[in-house]
């Protein structure tokens, strides 16, 4: 019987594993390395590829958090944006939100939360479909 911390750095070494070997060598460096069974070879793999799971869905959940801040200091910045008028000596400078953009960001800020619909795309096909029926007799 091995303790968690073994556990644990077996199961990130067959995670290194899975980068680059094919299952079978896998298993069989799993069971001549640590004189286990197959199925808990396999058992190791299927740990080992959770552990993966969980890095990816972490990976997926800071690249969205990073977008999101990106988009929302982008957003920030639209709405202090600063505008010149008139000419001469009678340049002023104001601040005017541009609205358009803030949509259009905070439109791509859901889209990348999954709140907002994807675009929809149809490709046109020009082909018939026939089809044959059985007859009745």
């Amino acid at each position: 019987m091995i303790d968690k911390v073994e556990k644990q750095k077996r199961i990130y070494q067959v995670s290194l594993l899975l980068r680059r070997k094919p299952i079978g060598f896998i298993i069989q460096f799993i069971t001549e390395k640590w004189g286990v069974r197959e199925w808990q070879a396999r058992n190791y793999i299927r740990l080992a590829r959770k552990e993966w799971q969980k890095y990816f869905a972490k990976l997926k959940h800071d690249g969205m958090s990073y977008h999101v801040a990106q988009l929302r200091d982008l957003k920030d910045q639209a709405y202090s944006r600063k505008v010149v008028i008139g000419r001469g000596d009678n340049k002023e400078t104001v601040t005017i939100a541009d609205l358009g953009l803030i949509v259009a960001i905070t439109k791509e800020e859901a889209k990348l939360m999954g709140i907002y619909p994807t675009d929809k795309s149809t490709i046109p096909l020009d082909i018939t479909i026939k089809v044959k029926l059985p007859e009745d007799d």
